[in-house]
């Protein structure tokens, strides 16, 4: 039996968001907040971050088209090639750490959720989602995700935060090593990105010019 879109959007749109490798980004953040100051700051990025995926799920591609004035096709092939950079470096160097954050907790849920969650691919994902299902549930969906995402890194900082420096060390042995695993399903979806951009311009082109009255 076919499984429903929902759950191959929602499992498609998570491989992507990545908790994993937020955590691992993430790690001296969580280390040097208390669990509840913590949770606030990533539960403002997660909003902030749904408010983008909404606007792009809900107006789809008419933004792009009509107020970016940039073809959905050039947005997939960049924004793939982008994603399949970063997916390589995920695997090979294990993406490192943003050790520096500064500021109050909404400079810090900015900081968070451009670029750690808001990329090329999980707009793209939103599009696709706001595509294949109706409104409110695709937004329903985007919900959920992000709200299991949060979920993940937030119970991952407090076992960090009840850690000592030896264990904290191992367990981010272990999220290295799941980064990197879901670093090939990345790479493959930037690849899926930019084949279906290139099969859809090449569509363009092949297009028989309009006849004439």
């Amino acid at each position: 039996m076919d499984e429903h879109p929902a759950f191959r959007l929602a499992a498609y749109f998570f491989v992507i968001l990545n908790p994993f490798s937020q955590t691992l980004f993430l790690w001296e953040l969580m280390k040097s907040r208390t669990s509840r100051e913590f949770a606030g700051i990533y539960g403002r990025a997660s909003l902030l971050s749904l408010g983008v995926y909404a606007l792009f799920a809900v107006t789809g591609e008419y933004l792009f088209v009509n107020v970016f004035q940039v073809r959905i096709d050039a947005f997939r092939i960049f924004g793939g090639l982008i994603v399949f950079i970063v997916s390589v470096r995920y695997f090979t160097h294990g993406g490192g750490r943003a050790q520096f954050f500064q500021g109050d907790a909404t400079e810090l849920a900015t900081s968070i959720s451009i670029p750690f969650m808001v990329g090329p691919a999980t707009i793209w994902t939103s599009i696709l989602i706001g595509r294949t299902l109706a409104t409110p549930f695709d937004i329903a969906v985007i919900a959920g995700v992000l709200t299991l995402n949060f979920a993940i890194v937030a119970l991952t900082q407090l076992v960090v935060a009840r850690m000592g420096e030896k264990r904290g060390t191992l367990l981010g042995a272990y999220f290295t090593i799941l980064m990197r695993t879901s670093a090939l399903f990345i790479g493959a979806i930037a690849i899926e990105m930019i084949l279906s951009g290139l099969e859809s311009a090449s569509e363009v082109f092949q297009r028989p010019p309009a006849s004439g009255p």
